[in-house]
């Protein structure tokens, strides 16, 4: 029975459902935590308790629920968001690279934006609520696909469920539900590898090349459909690769349209990538040199406290662990199988790429790497018969995203 046949409206309901059940309980740890922390520009406040009471000074906190800070729709809307929100409503910053500038808006890529414009077209619905909407709703869709990914790689039901339980579950997932790019990525991500693995190339290419447009590491779900039609339809050169081939310049065309809009605004093809380096203290570098820096200088906060060491170190090594011992208990039936060892490489690079863009900090690397979908996979395979190891994960991902969680309603840098 095919993966297609098996998708039944109960497994869609029920993924819908665990969708909001841990969106339900985001927005409550959320809401919890905004009322009963410190927010990041205000002190916590302590007031004289009345005598004879066994302390002298007590936290403030509300005393009735009418009281408490409710969430509000820009309590959703934090750091890039509001660059996202800008393109869609204003455009791409107007200034030449070559003329003095503060951080330009142009490293953050089109689509997202462009998707929020198009669809406030129709609604008329506050940008910031319409890129909330479409990232829950490429969130249903992603993990659709990601439940079909894990079935056309053998993985039983069951197993799949717990896939999709683990990436809901990863630190900073309530990326998915804000409006960042990180459900959107995903769900492109999910549908490259799905239609290229079920040798519907066309779809394939779509997905990867609008992946492109949407975050770096696009380019790798290009690489990704590239490898598997090479592996599928041999290494000897035959008419259809003419087709294969068109697709491929094809795919490069959306990429193309954007650098082409860089070169007139800004007088430069590549803006968005000489602007990373630039004033967005972003710099390609030896892969893991910020995480072995990490060991040499281990460090909490770093001085504009837009990185937490200690988590980000702690998230990095676990999923390092993962990648690390699936290699060593699968190497011989990877190298056996080259579309095993394909996808490997393909997540394998997803993780290289959040180390690679920073020499000094592990700033971003946790949200980077929540887009590599072999790494829930690979995690839910070693557990098959290591039970404690899944448990590890889903306790050592809980823990760490109620902390995030609950630091970007407080406005917290740290997540980002």
């Amino acid at each position: 029975m095919g993966a297609e046949k098996r998708l039944t409206p109960k497994i869609l309901l029920s993924i819908a459902l665990l969708i909001v059940i841990s969106r339900a309980l985001m927005l409550f740890t959320g809401y919890v935590g905004m009322n009963l922390f410190g927010h990041f520009a205000t002190k916590t406040e302590y007031e004289a308790t009345a005598p004879g009471s066994y302390t002298q000074w007590m936290q403030k906190l509300p005393y009735g629920l009418e009281e408490t800070d409710v969430m509000n729709l820009y309590d959703f809307v934090k750091y890039d968001t509001f660059s996202y929100l800008k393109i869609a409503t204003q455009g791409y910053d107007q200034v030449r690279m070559d003329e003095p500038h503060t951080a330009a808006n142009w490293v953050f890529f089109p689509l997202y934006p462009l998707l929020i414009f198009l669809f406030g077209k129709i609604f008329w619905f506050d940008p910031a609520l319409i890129g909330i909407i479409l990232s829950n709703l490429f969130l249903l869709v992603s993990l659709v696909y990601v439940y079909l990914i894990c079935l056309q790689r053998g993985l039983s039901e069951r197993q799949a469920n717990a896939v999709l339980f683990l990436l809901l579950l990863y630190p900073s997932s309530l990326y998915f539900s804000v409006p960042y790019t990180e459900s959107l990525f995903l769900m492109l991500s999910a549908a490259a590898i799905y239609h290229a693995c079920n040798k519907q190339y066309a779809l394939a290419f779509i997905a990867a090349s609008l992946s492109t447009v949407t975050r770096v590491p696009g380019f790798i779900n290009l690489a990704f459909v590239m490898g598997t039609i090479l592996l599928d339809e041999g290494f000897r050169f035959n008419r259809r690769y003419w087709k294969w081939l068109l697709y491929s310049v094809l795919s490069l065309i959306p990429m193309g349209l954007y650098l082409l809009h860089m070169k007139n605004i800004t007088g430069d093809f590549l803006a968005p990538f000489h602007e990373q380096s630039l004033n967005w203290f972003r710099y390609t570098t030896v892969p893991f040199k910020n995480f072995i820096g990490f060991l040499k200088n281990p460090y909490f906060s770093t001085p504009d406290g837009w990185d937490n060491g200690v988590i980000a170190f702690v998230v990095s090594t676990a999923v390092f662990v993962v990648y690390i011992a699936y290699f060593l208990v699968h190497f011989k039936t990877m190298f056996k199988d080259l579309r095993q060892l394909l996808f490997y490489g393909y997540g394998a690079m997803m993780i290289i790429i959040p180390f690679s863009s920073q020499p000094l900090f592990l700033v971003s690397v946790v949200r980077y790497m929540m887009v590599c979908i072999p790494l829930y996979i690979y995690i839910v395979s070693l557990a098959d018969k290591r039970e404690n190891v899944l448990r590890f994960y889903q306790l050592l991902f809980v823990f760490v995203n109620v902390i995030i969680t609950i630091a970007y309603f407080n406005g917290y840098f740290f997540v980002i």
